[in-house]
């Protein structure tokens, strides 16, 4: 299932690498620290559309979803994290140790174990 297809047709109106989206990952996080997670979703699923090659939108969403218990698209919307923050080490434009973190909690995903909340 390509989970994308589904947050294209929610916001049609995204265009890639024309918005003005330069907050919407703080917004995203701030309100997943104040557990309102319906809303981080609406801010992570903006900022994949947005920002396609970039992880932070869909790494925001897999936490979303472990914590609304859907297993399923949180491991999904990791593994396309994680795969694109990989091209960011390329050109050493990210550290080693968020791409550990990132997999760490993809593994914590898989196990149901408790995610590194690092965003409270």
């Amino acid at each position: 299932m390509d989970y994308l297809e589904e947050i294209k047709k929610k916001y049609p109106d995204i265009v890639a690498f024309k918005e003005d989206d330069d907050n919407w990952e703080n917004l995203g996080f701030s309100a997943m620290k104040n557990e309102n997670y319906n809303e981080a979703q609406e801010f992570f699923e903006k900022l994949c559309l947005s920002q396609p090659k970039h992880h932070a939108g869909y790494e925001g969403l897999a936490y979303v979803h472990y914590k609304k218990h859907n297993q399923v698209k949180a491991l999904w919307f990791m593994d396309k994290a994680i795969s694109l923050v990989k091209e960011f080490l390329k050109d050493n434009s990210i550290d080693i140790e968020v791409v550990e973190e990132m997999k760490n909690n993809m593994v914590n995903i898989q196990n149901k174990d408790n995610l590194l909340e690092w965003w409270k």
